[in-house]
């Protein structure tokens, strides 16, 4: 057992040693810190009824229509609607925090070299931008928050939904992208021996 953890301290000094690994390590754990507040307090009450998420901070990024809306959130005021402000508060921290964390490990891909270079530096693109459409997300999130529901329009809604849709494409594309660190060059063949 000691072996293990003097192994993953060399490693970890490692890392620390080079400026892009570092960045990311450092990333990855503001990541981590952030999405655990999103996991916690405060929660949404038992009002909210999410139709297609358990999670109604997935459901609002998705929401179909008005009725999505009032069943999520309830009508303004709510402690729904507050619950979600102070998410959103938190997500504004969370989003720099994923979205450099792409980006840097796709510039630590494109060290790879040959075509891992290109999926690198599509990769930390894909990041960055998926950072962009949450962010113009949660300002449109937090545009309808104190609105009652029937001031509420469908292009609000829609203002949410669009940028949700492509932000998640993104982050699915640039996770794919990195994946491919792992695939490596298949080693040549040696002759059969001749008899």
């Amino acid at each position: 057992m000691r072996s293990f953890w003097v192994n993953v301290m060399r490693r970890l000094h490692r890392c620390w040693r080079d400026p892009l690994q570092r960045a990311a390590l450092v990333l990855a754990t503001l990541a981590i810190a952030c999405f655990a507040l999103l996991a916690g307090p405060p929660f949404f009450s038992t009002a909210s009824q999410p139709q297609r998420f358990d999670d109604p901070n997935i459901e609002v990024q998705t929401v179909h229509d008005i009725e999505d809306l009032r069943l999520t959130l309830g009508e303004a005021p709510s402690q729904d609607r507050e619950a979600m402000r102070i998410k959103l508060y938190i997500d504004f921290a969370f989003i720099p925090a994923y979205a450099f964390l792409l980006a840097t490990l796709g510039a630590l891909l494109t060290r790879q070299g040959g075509w891992k270079q290109i999926a690198g530096i599509a990769a930390a693109i894909c990041g960055l931008a998926a950072g962009v459409f949450d962010l113009l997300e949660n300002l449109a999130i937090l545009a309808i928050l104190d609105l009652r529901i029937s001031a509420t329009s469908d292009t609000m809604l829609t203002a949410i939904r669009r940028p949700s849709s492509i932000k998640w494409t993104l982050a699915a594309v640039s996770v794919t992208l990195l994946l491919s660190y792992f695939v490596r060059k298949p080693k040549p063949h040696e002759p059969a021996p001749r008899n």
